[in-house]
């Protein structure tokens, strides 16, 4: 039997690294938000206290990784949301991300990750 009750690293199938970057969120409406952290499936973002996304809301994300290649554009949907103080933290699932973008999120996490 599983325990559902496991920290959100722990349900993740691939590692994620520490990320901080700006990122342009487009669902409902354009926010900014700041990168926490970013792996081959998805990130976490940290926004000004608003409205909170219900669960698979979809979102377009924009943000640059720092090889110095062309913006990274993918469609996500968000996993969680919560609030952190004055912040709202929100996971976000990617849906569709190119091929290149993936291998370029992946060689970034090996970097930062790398014994």
């Amino acid at each position: 039997m599983s325990d559902r009750r496991r920290s959100q690293p722990e349900r993740r199938e691939r590692r994620r690294a520490p990320f901080v970057a700006a990122v342009k969120a487009v669902g409902d409406g354009l926010q900014l938000a700041q990168a926490r952290n970013l792996g081959e499936e998805g990130m976490e973002l940290r926004r000004a206290l608003g409205p909170e996304f219900l669960p698979r809301t979809p979102l377009h994300l924009a943000f640059e990784l720092p090889d110095g290649g062309e913006l990274v554009e993918v469609r996500g949907a968000v996993v969680f949301e919560r609030a952190e103080g004055r912040w709202q933290a929100t996971g976000v699932r990617f849906v569709s991300l190119s091929p290149q973008d993936r291998a370029r999120i992946a060689r970034f996490v090996a970097q930062r990750l790398a014994p």
